[in-house]
């Protein structure tokens, strides 16, 4: 492999970025990030788990307030680099692209204090559901231990807990409010987990009539 994989993907990416009104600050921001996670890729087979480490490694010595947005920029980049054609175009068509700074974050909090509280924390009933959804599905899977389950759960009320405050308008709440809370945990591992559980835990919350064959269907997890 080359780097010509990396320089053909940031190519792509750009050319839909600018069809898409992004202007001279925009790319300049997205040239940045990429200038620094593009070589940590080269040569290396094209996966998740090769893209998770390169990842890992280009957010280690950024301030933890800018990680939403740098975790924006590597999300939009990942199926360009993947080669993934549909995903490209589920992008262009639908959800499109991330050109403006985020405004809403969640309230910033201590892990260390709210992680032990989150056992006794109360629930309205909407919030419930989506627990309890959550928590039968990952009991189903029979490889899941208990204690992993306990962990999960708990990421996916920590979830819930900061985004109480989202304004109804911030249609982007969910993705926002995962990426914030990612830097809080510090060890790589758990990162990964919470980023599974986060990925699991979105089809309950957002009410998915199918929200547990979607989960079934991650199994096993695999996440940028």
């Amino acid at each position: 492999m080359s780097s010509s994989r990396e320089t053909d993907a940031v190519q792509a990416y750009y050319n839909l970025l600018h069809g898409k009104g992004a202007d001279a600050a925009i790319m300049a921001h997205r040239d940045a990030v990429l200038s620094e996670l593009c070589p940590m890729l080269e040569n290396q087979d094209c996966s998740s788990a090769v893209y998770r480490k390169a990842v890992d490694d280009c957010l280690e010595d950024k301030p933890a307030q800018q990680w939403p947005e740098l975790l924006t920029i590597i999300r939009e980049f990942y199926p360009f680099w993947r080669g993934d054609v549909k995903a490209i175009m589920q992008y262009a068509d639908t959800v499109g692209f991330e050109l403006h700074l985020i405004g809403w974050q969640p309230a910033v909090i201590d892990l260390q204090s709210v992680w032990p509280a989150l056992q006794a924390e109360k629930f309205a009933t909407s919030e419930l559901w989506a627990l309890n959804g959550y928590v039968k599905a990952l009991k189903s899977m029979e490889q899941k231990p208990e204690m992993d389950i306990e962990v999960r759960t708990r990421m996916a009320k920590l979830m819930l807990l900061r985004m109480r405050d989202a304004p109804l308008s911030e249609k982007n709440a969910y993705r926002i409010t995962a990426d914030a809370t990612l830097p809080l945990f510090n060890l790589k591992h758990t990162r990964h987990i919470f980023l599974n559980a986060v990925r699991e835990f979105y089809y309950f919350w957002a009410a998915h009539p199918e929200a547990e064959l979607m989960f079934k269907q991650l199994q096993p997890s695999e996440i940028m």
